[in-house]
């Protein structure tokens, strides 16, 4: 499995190059204070989310899954590669949050830092809850069919709260209760949001698993 995971990033390397320098654009920026860390977290998250995208259409054009199954590998071991390769990434764009929210710290001297691992956090779980959604889909669509179900999972929820906000959805005093909450006790939730789409990630395993297995190549 680890093999199909290094699989992966030897086919995208060049991919992945280029994704690295916009990591390291939006990082120094950050450093700069030209982009918040929300900002940054939050396009890290979402640039590394094309990358098991891009691995799908590599296979499909390769034909690699057809050739793969020649091997005593399995067809679950596919999809643990994919699954993984998946993990992988989110976690990097994640360390690379935290790394800003440190480095932003010490040139900054801002006392922000567990505001802005929340931040990251939020932005985790958000990636994982992607990868839950997209991963089935990809398998069951093909990678350009299912490229316009990653926009609108992406910009649906923005979308929604955009249009709630300009229909004054959100009253005034319809949060009031948020404000009685301790900020500490907010940012150690914050460190359990992950939780929950990491463990929706082994649902969503098994129905990738299940929809490879009907699959005919």
């Amino acid at each position: 499995m680890i093999g199909l995971v290094l699989k992966d990033i030897l086919v995208m390397r060049k991919t992945i190059r280029t994704y690295a320098m916009f990591l390291l654009f939006y990082l120094v920026m950050t450093v700069l204070n030209l982009f918040t860390i929300s900002f940054t977290t939050a396009i890290l998250q979402l640039i590394v989310m094309l990358l098991p995208m891009s691995a799908f259409s590599f296979d499909e054009a390769a034909k690699w899954d057809r050739y793969a199954l020649t091997f005593p590998l399995g067809r679950r071991a596919l999809v643990s590669g994919r699954y993984l390769f998946a993990l992988v990434m989110t976690v990097f764009a994640a360390l690379c949050g935290l790394l800003s929210c440190v480095l932003v710290s010490i040139f900054d001297n801002q006392d922000m830092i567990l505001e802005n691992m929340m931040t990251v956090m939020v932005c985790l779980s958000l990636g994982l809850l992607y990868a839950d959604i997209l991963l089935p889909l990809c398998y069951k669509l093909g990678p350009e069919r299912a490229r316009p179900y990653f926009y609108l999972v992406i910009f649906a929820p923005i979308i929604l709260l955009l249009a709630a906000y300009q229909l004054d959805f959100f009253g005034p005093g319809s949060l009031s209760f948020l404000s009685s909450v301790p900020d500490r006790t907010v940012v150690n939730l914050s460190f359990l949001f992950p939780i929950l789409p990491l463990a929706g990630m082994w649902v969503s395993y098994r129905i990738s698993c299940r929809i490879m297995e009907q699959k005919e190549f």
